[in-house]
């Protein structure tokens, strides 16, 4: 073999252990939630908005261990819940995905106050946020 095919094939085992050492676990293997993770609580994020009507936001919902260390949650546990300041009014907003997802779209269809709540595994860890609508 010449030298030129044996430093090509050095530079790719190098390459390849670099690649394997910054990867880690995790992108590989996902961590199991249930026995490694305590949730202490949960964040819906943002906390508080005021939004146009007509305009559509993107809610997040994070756990915390009870150092405040933010920690993965199994988005198949979550679900989400909206409430308007008008009970009679019925459902006047649209959500999107209303459970399995971290994350949730929300788009209102009437002027007024909601709260949109984030619920982990089963409600037992439980927030929300205020939304103003203009």
């Amino acid at each position: 073999m010449n030298n030129q095919k044996k430093i090509n094939i050095l530079i790719f085992f190098i390459l390849g252990i670099f690649i394997i050492i910054n990867s880690g676990c995790t992108s590989i293997i996902p961590p199991d939630y249930d026995d490694n993770y305590i949730v202490s609580y949960v964040h819906v994020k943002p906390s508080s908005v005021t939004m146009q009507l007509g305009s559509s936001k993107k809610f997040e919902i994070v756990a915390y261990d009870s150092e405040n260390n933010l920690i993965p949650i199994n988005p198949a546990e979550v679900n989400w819940e909206v409430a308007y300041q008008c009970w009679a009014c019925g459902k006047v907003w649209k959500l999107s995905p209303e459970s399995g997802s971290k994350t949730t779209t929300f788009t209102p269809e009437k002027v007024g106050k909601y709260w949109i709540y984030g619920y982990y595994k089963d409600e037992v860890d439980y927030d929300y946020s205020v939304i103003n609508v203009e």
